[in-house]
């Protein structure tokens, strides 16, 4: 589809606090639940872009990211679609691991992963190549609808990676990036290009009431051609 003409706006989102965040443990594909604070941050998210004119709301299965996606869709009526290519990186053996232990007792894997994530896995994790594939599959469903204000609910590994598939940035120096729960990115479309233009945005979690009535995309925003 042509990017002509109005621009193409997306909105990038990852889910609320859950009981590992603070536990501070990997969590992968595992469907680990959010804590009341979680949820609370979710409505928050939804306030925020309650006024910005929302089309299609795209979400991971997970739990995590389905409830945060409900919240959003449900301030514009709509229902979230379900694409499974946005779940979470499978982190295999080290799913549900408390990352102050493995970088005590595998220092060296740890070390060697927390250096370039998407290019040096957990043994039998999944790769650059294989995450890589399937996000460019989710990003063709998104992009292959008519659809021009968009929110897409994910998590923290899946958006540094889409900033890379997506927007083009190096994948090896993505993971410098925050992603805070609840925050979100901006990315806009014009003329065959994906611009970052802001991100992760969470002053609707930060600044209680006065953060969710902040406008999304203020109009000092836009292409700068």
């Amino acid at each position: 589809m042509s990017d002509s003409g109005e621009p193409r706006r997306i909105i990038f989102a990852r889910h609320g606090q859950t009981e590992w965040n603070l536990a501070i443990r990997f969590q992968g594909k595992t469907n680990v639940q959010l804590t009341q604070t979680g949820r609370q941050q979710a409505e928050a998210l939804a306030a925020r872009l309650s006024s910005w004119p929302l089309e299609a709301v795209y979400t991971s299965p997970l739990d995590r990211a389905l409830f945060t996606a409900e919240a959003v869709a449900s301030r514009h009526n709509l229902s979230p679609v379900i694409l499974p290519e946005l779940q979470e990186i499978d982190f295999a053996s080290w799913e549900g691991q408390s990352i102050p232990d493995l970088q005590t007792k595998h220092h060296e894997a740890y070390s060697l992963w927390r250096a370039d994530p998407f290019f040096n896995p957990p043994h039998g994790a999944e790769t650059w190549e294989h995450l890589h594939t399937r996000l460019t599959r989710a990003v063709k469903i998104i992009l292959d609808g008519s659809f021009r204000r968009i929110a897409v609910i994910s998590h923290g590994g899946i958006m540094r990676a889409l900033y890379a598939v997506f927007c083009g940035l190096n994948p090896h120096k993505v993971w410098n990036m925050d992603v805070s729960n609840c925050a979100m990115s901006g990315v806009e479309m014009r003329y065959g290009r994906a611009c970052l233009v802001f991100a992760n945005d969470d002053l609707h979690i930060r600044a209680g009431e006065e953060g969710q009535k902040m406008p999304v995309w203020g109009d000092t925003y836009g292409v700068k051609l």
